[in-house]
Formats: structure tokens, C-alpha cells, sequence
């Protein structure tokens, strides 16, 4: 099955990202929201990922022209869904949010039309029941920034063809990423591991072991992290954290995922990271 056009269902920060890489590497690509106003938003963001490149002389000025004109935008699902081979949902990680989209895009799309979730942890056959296609529906689990991460976690459910696998496999590559294969289980593998670390992380803090600054600095020397986890944390979304957390919990029951209790009272009172610009930097740094 050769890919030609790719839907991305959502503007925001995930979608925006597939959407670019997308286009960059040579798909017609439509990215849909519900407003123009998110997807204008979705457009400044990338054009201004595009020129940051072009800035480092990473790509070319005429490169970044012609992803341009690949890219497209639409508030009509149905219209812009219709007629492509690929489609990536990229929407809020909640299972009641994306579900009734599944249900759509199974009207929509035709027979041969994959189904892509770029979910961080609600289970992929989870997402399938909502189609009469579970063969062609599929996670892939783009990472944060999606321009500059390499990795992608493509997810696999009992159901999921090894067709599907093959021609998710053979797309993703071509964006220029580099795939791991997992089982559709809770949290997959990368937010099965760093939840882990976001949640006792909380926990020190709760215990006035150190400050965020310190804890920050000690596990990006020790470790040789790029970013500590109070910074990834305010980056990924503290509502994002806990939700992925109680997801997991949820599944499994396992204590260790129980959010902490002071990461419930920051998305309550609104201090969710760097997207609202009030996160832990700003309450305790």
C-alpha cells in the first residue's frame, strides 16, 4: 500500500508536529481541527519550527516553501479525511475524546484507509472497537518535540495486521524517525518508565528532600539528561502526567502509579506547565 495522503486529526502541539514532519517529507498532508482558530495556531507554530531550521541551516528556505504547500487545513473532517491513506488522530489524551472520532473516521475513510492514534497510553484495541476495521487501526506514539525527537513507539494490538505494522513501519521511517515495536499494553514502554520518574520526583518534593532546582541539576549530571524531570514535566503538561499515571493505575492497580498528591492539587489549581506558563518553576522555583 503506497501512502500518498496523510490527515493528522488535531492542531495542537502533538498534531502540528506530525503534521510538519509529515509534509517535510513529501506527503500532502491536511491537518484538521474543530476552529480555524487552533489550526492558525497550529500553522504559526510550524512556520515557526520551519524557520528555526532554516535559520541553522538545517533545511533550505525553498525546502520549507515546498513542505508549505504540501500542508493543508480544514475544519471539515469529512472532506479532508475522505480521500487519504494515512490517518493520525492527535487529539486530548482522554478515551471519550477520541473515541467518537474513530466512530467517524470509520464512516469517512475507505476500507483500506489505516487508522493511527498517536496516543501516550490509552490502549490501541480500545481505540479499534470503535471501528469495524481493528486490523487496520494502530498507535504511534510520537515523542515531544516531534520535529527534533527520533523515536516513535508504534503499537501493536492483538488484532493490529502485520500489513498495517509493515506500512506504519515503512511511513514513520520515511518522516525520518527511528521505530520501536510494543505490546498494546498500559503506558507502553516510555510512559510506563518516565511517569514513574515524574510521580517520585513529586514525592521528593512532597518530602523537602531538595529543591526543584537541585533535584533538576543532580539528575541531569548524574544521569546525563538533557532536561531534569521538573523541566520535562512543565514541558510534557502536569494534567498530561497525571492523567497518563491514573490511566496506568487504572489498568493495573499498581500503587506505584498512583499520582501524587501533590500533582492532583497543581492541575486543580491550574498550574500545568509551560503551555499555561504556570508550572513548578513558577510555584516553587
Amino acid at each position: 500500500m503506497a501512502i500518498k495522503k496523510v490527515c493528522v486529526i488535531g492542531s495542537g502541539t502533538m498534531g502540528s508536529g506530525i503534521a510538519q514532519v509529515s509534509a517535510q517529507a513529501g506527503y500532502e498532508t491536511t491537518m484538521v481541527d474543530v476552529k480555524q482558530e487552533f489550526l492558525d495556531r497550529g500553522m504559526s507554530t510550524i512556520k515557526k519550527s520551519l524557520g528555526k531550521f532554516v535559520e541553522k541551516e538545517k533545511i533550505k528556505q525553498e525546502e520549507m516553501n515546498k513542505a508549505l504547500a504540501r500542508l493543508h487545513t480544514s475544519i471539515d473532517m469529512e472532506n479532508a479525511a475522505k480521500d487519504a491513506d494515512y490517518v493520525i488522530e492527535a487529539v486530548f489524551e482522554r478515551a471519550e475524546v477520541k473515541l467518537p472520532i474513530f466512530v467517524q473516521l470509520e464512516e469517512i475513510c475507505p476500507t483500506e484507509t489505516i487508522l493511527a492514534s498517536n496516543t501516550s497510553g490509552i490502549p490501541v484495541s480500545l481505540l479499534a472497537s470503535a471501528t469495524k476495521r481493528p486490523n487496520k487501526v494502530i498507535g504511534t506514539h510520537f515523542m515531544n518535540p516531534v520535529p527534533l525527537m527520533k523515536g516513535v513507539e508504534i503499537v501493536k494490538s492483538l488484532l493490529t495486521s502485520e500489513e498495517t505494522l509493515k506500512v506504519s513501519l515503512d511511513f514513520v521511517n520515511s518522516l525520518g524517525k527511528e521505530t520501536v515495536v510494543v505490546k498494546d499494553s498500559p503506558g507502553f514502554v516510555t510512559n510506563r518508565i518516565v511517569t514513574l520518574v515524574f510521580n517520585e520526583a513529586a514525592k521528593l518534593l512532597e518530602e523537602n528532600l531538595a529543591s526543584i532546582e537541585d533535584i533538576d541539576k543532580i539528575e541531569k549530571l548524574s544521569h546525563n539528561w538533557p532536561m531534569g524531570p521538573f523541566e520535562l514535566a512543565d514541558m510534557v503538561g502536569i494534567d498530561v502526567v497525571v492523567d497518563l499515571l491514573e490511566g496506568i493505575y487504572q489498568q493495573t492497580g499498581w500503587e506505584r502509579y498512583k499520582p501524587a498528591p501533590l500533582l492532583k492539587r497543581m492541575v486543580e489549581i491550574g498550574y500545568t506547565g509551560r503551555k499555561v506558563g504556570k508550572g513548578f518553576y513558577q510555584l516553587f522555583g
